[in-house]
C-alpha cells in the first residue's frame, strides 16, 4: 500500500496557482486536483484499502493549547509516501460541544484575535513554522477557520482577526515556510441571506496578498440544515468571482439518508468546475451536527459503505488519483 499511496500522492506544488515553490517538489506529472481525508499519517494506508483509492492529502486538526509542533506526524506522512498535508490550525483551547456555541464563543485571554496580532503567539507560530518548513512537500494551512460564522471565539473582531491572519502569514515567511499555503476558509453560512453573508465575510478577508487559496465547508448535515449540492453552488462561485483565488473544498461530509445521491452530484459539480482545486473528506465528529435538529447521521463511516464508496473513488479518480 505504501507504493501505492507513494505513486499516488505526488507533491502539488503550485497546483493552487500560489507563488512559493514547494520544498521537496516532485518532477513528476501533478494531479489537476487534490483529494484529501481527515486521517491521521498512520492510519492512512487503511482508509485507502478499505475505499480502494489513495488521498492525496492527509488533513488534520491542531488546537493552539496543544504548544506543540507535529514533527512526528510530518516524518509519518513522508515515511507513507504522503507529501500533502492539511492542518485546520484553531487559535483557542477546544470547547466540548455539549456545552453549546454560546461556550464555544466566549473570548479565551491569549488566544483572542487581538492577543494573538499583538504578539502573545509569537514564539509558538515561529517553533510551527519551522516545523511545518521541514516538511518534504506541500502544506496547506487553514487557520482560524468559519470565522464568519457564530460559534468559535476568533470570530469575535473581524479586524483583530485580519490583523492576526496578516502577523501569521509574516512569522511564516520569515521562518523560511515556502511549502505552506495559506488557506482562509470560511463557512458558507446557507441559514444567511446571500447579502447578509457577504457584508459579513469580506470584513474578515486579510487580502489577496495573504491568502493563497479561499476553501469553504461543505457539510449535508441532514433533517432541518438538509443541504442539496446546488443549495452550496452559487456561493461558491461567489467565492472565487469576489476573491479570484482557487476554492478548495476544506470540509465535506454528507448524512447517511442519501449520501450516494449527493456524493454523485458533488462529483458532478467539482467535475465541471475547474477553479475547485482540492476536496477534504471529512467524517470527524461535526461541531454542526451538535446544533441540528431532526433526524440525521453524519457518523457512518465511507470505508464500510461500498456504494458511497465507489463515487468517492471516483471523485479520487477525477482528482488525478
Amino acid at each position: 500500500m505504501r507504493t501505492v499511496l507513494a505513486t499516488l500522492a505526488v507533491i502539488s506544488a503550485g497546483i493552487l496557482g500560489a507563488p512559493w515553490q514547494a520544498v521537496g517538489a516532485s518532477e513528476a506529472p501533478q494531479p489537476k486536483r487534490t483529494f484529501g481525508v481527515y486521517v491521521d499519517p498512520w492510519n492512512v494506508d487503511d482508509w485507502a484499502r478499505d475505499v480502494g483509492a489513495a488521498p492525496h492529502l492527509v488533513a488534520e486538526f491542531e488546537a493552539f493549547s496543544q504548544n506543540r509542533v507535529l514533527d512526528h506526524h510530518l516524518r509519518e506522512a513522508e515515511r507513507q509516501g504522503v507529501r500533502e498535508l492539511m492542518f485546520s490550525w484553531e487559535p483557542w483551547k477546544p470547547v466540548p460541544t455539549s456545552l453549546g456555541p454560546y461556550e464555544q464563543y466566549r473570548p479565551q485571554p491569549g488566544y483572542r484575535n487581538n492577543d494573538i496580532a499583538h504578539g502573545t503567539q509569537d514564539a509558538y507560530i515561529e517553533r510551527f513554522a519551522r516545523s511545518l518548513a521541514g516538511f518534504a512537500g506541500t502544506v496547506y494551512l487553514r487557520y482560524a477557520h468559519e470565522m464568519n460564522g457564530f460559534w468559535y471565539p476568533w470570530a469575535r473582531g473581524p479586524r483583530g482577526y485580519v490583523a492576526a491572519w496578516r502577523l501569521v502569514v509574516r512569522i511564516f515567511r520569515r521562518a523560511g515556510a515556502r511549502n505552506v499555503r495559506f488557506v482562509w476558509s470560511p463557512n458558507l453560512n446557507l441559514f444567511q441571506s446571500r447579502a447578509q453573508w457577504r457584508r459579513k465575510l469580506r470584513r474578515y478577508w486579510p487580502g489577496g496578498a495573504y491568502v493563497d487559496s479561499v476553501g469553504a465547508t461543505m457539510i449535508n448535515f441532514g433533517g432541518r440544515k438538509s443541504y442539496p449540492v446546488r443549495r452550496f453552488a452559487p456561493r461558491l462561485r461567489e467565492l472565487h468571482r469576489v476573491y479570484r483565488k482557487p476554492v478548495m473544498l476544506t470540509e465535506t461530509n454528507t448524512a447517511f439518508r442519501g449520501r450516494v445521491r449527493w456524493l454523485r452530484d458533488l462529483r458532478r459539480l467539482v467535475r465541471r468546475t475547474p477553479w475547485i482545486r482540492g476536496i477534504a473528506w471529512s467524517q470527524l465528529p461535526s461541531r454542526g451536527e451538535a446544533q441540528a435538529r431532526g433526524p440525521r447521521r453524519l457518523d457512518w463511516d465511507v470505508r464500510h459503505d461500498p456504494p458511497a464508496a465507489a463515487v468517492l473513488r471516483g471523485i479520487i479518480r477525477d482528482a488525478g488519483g
